[in-house]
């Protein structure tokens, strides 16, 4: 097979921002986070709402609305995220935690959740939580006039390789085929730190191509990604999503730059931004951007 040696120094970049990513924050949020209301969820996926009354190294004390204290063990807990009420009722959650405007955060499904999602009308898919730590998404597009066999194909397998409540790194690959000619895609390597209200992502991919009956062929540099989400209020976020493509000698008028206001509600959310290209705004206009994640399960 086909290898092909790529310079360390074009990895540093982002290899370092991932690192930085990892840098605990256990003192500075135990300070914050006590008498606050927070939504706390586990590894089997159940949720415990309630107000920290005190925390260590190892669990976090909170009372719940009934009165009760309950001790979770800190190496059970997926993510803690600060909750407001207004009038008794919780601030709703973000649907699509696990995902930029199209690129996976590091943060992984929980197991037996999942969530049907939709790309400029014609790209249909489906994400399911097999595990707590191993996702599978898969996508076929429906484009009118093209039978089964000229649709695009795509599969996205991911595994969480480290979380906690802070942290969270995945890796895994997206490949995609039009008929039995072969296909391509990218493998990835993403961090995200920060809670699901506020949070910064970055990554590593590398694209491959696979045609049939020959060997895979990667590409000699990578592709970093550097992206962000931030809650703005009970039922909208910002949402970037950017991409520097590196050994090409682009300019960054010619890198992809993405921003979307994400909408959503109990189950589902949707995106409407636009990707940036400074050389294209030149002539023209933004790409628009439209998603939209319906989320199920526990």
């Amino acid at each position: 097979m086909k290898t092909t040696r790529i310079p360390l120094n074009l990895f540093a970049p982002a290899l370092c921002l991932l690192l930085l990513t990892a840098i605990p924050t256990q003192a500075q949020s135990q300070e914050t986070l006590v008498n606050t209301l927070v939504a706390i969820t586990l590894t089997d996926g159940t949720q415990i709402q309630g107000t920290i009354l005190r925390q260590d190294k190892t669990h976090i004390t909170i009372a719940t609305s009934s009165g009760l204290e309950v001790k979770v063990p800190r190496d059970s807990i997926v993510s803690t995220r600060n909750i407001k009420s207004s009038n008794g009722a919780l601030t709703r959650s973000d649907p699509n935690y696990s995902r930029l405007m199209f690129a996976p955060t590091g943060r992984p499904l929980r197991r037996g959740q999942g969530y049907w999602s939709n790309y400029y009308i014609f790209f249909p898919g489906i994400t399911y939580g097999l595990t707590n730590q191993i996702s599978m998404t898969a996508g076929l597009s429906v484009f009118p006039g093209l039978g089964l066999g000229d649709q695009l194909l795509s599969l996205a397998p991911k595994i969480a390789l480290y979380q906690n409540d802070d942290f969270a790194l995945s890796a895994g690959t997206l490949y995609m085929s039009i008929s039995d000619e072969g296909g391509g895609g990218m493998a990835f390597l993403v961090g995200t730190k920060g809670s699901p209200d506020k949070s910064f992502t970055a990554g590593l991919g590398l694209g491959y191509i696979n045609e049939k009956d020959e060997p895979v062929d990667f590409a000699a540099h990578p592709v970093i990604l550097l992206g962000s989400n931030i809650r703005l209020s009970d039922s909208l976020a910002l949402v970037s999503e950017n991409w520097f493509i590196t050994g090409e000698n682009l300019g960054l008028d010619e890198q992809p730059i993405g921003i979307a206001l994400r909408f959503f509600g109990k189950d589902l959310a949707v995106d409407l931004g636009a990707i940036i290209i400074g050389k294209v705004i030149k002539e023209g206009f933004p790409i628009p951007w439209l998603s939209a994640v319906y989320h199920f399960g526990d």
